[in-house]
């Protein structure tokens, strides 16, 4: 009876350990088809989605709606416009930055040309 007792009490560590990998299992198995089910529903709900669409389109013939060929017109040169724009846009501010970079360069290194005087001076006075 003792060397039972003994064979138990040994072995209860490895069935609390055994005990809750299982639990861990169960969880993360859960998890894992939770997680799988909202995709499978979002994937539905997508397909569902394209087949009205897609039904729409056979009923009507036609695209949602209509642009007459002038009003795309106006829209692509606009958006040209809006491109170009943007390009100048761009070019100014980054000739802006630099200039910005320049200036501050040229500030730092008068600041140090100065301190440079100022010890030489101090320099000569103790020296």
């Amino acid at each position: 009876m003792a060397d039972i007792w003994v064979t138990v009490n040994q072995s209860f560590p490895l069935l609390l350990i055994i005990l809750g990998l299982i639990i861990v299992y169960f969880i993360i198995r859960e998890v894992r088809i939770m997680y799988t089910k909202t995709r499978i529903a979002k994937m539905d709900l997508e397909k569902e989605k394209l087949q009205l669409i897609k039904a729409d389109l056979e009923q009507k013939g036609h695209p949602f709606f209509r642009v007459s060929p002038a009003k795309q017109e106006e829209l692509r040169s606009l958006d040209e416009e809006n491109t170009m724009l943007e390009t100048d846009i761009f070019a100014q501010q980054s000739a802006v930055e630099k200039r910005i970079q320049r200036l501050e360069s040229k500030v730092k290194l008068t600041k140090l040309d100065h301190m440079i005087e100022k010890i030489k001076k101090e320099e000569d006075r103790l020296g």
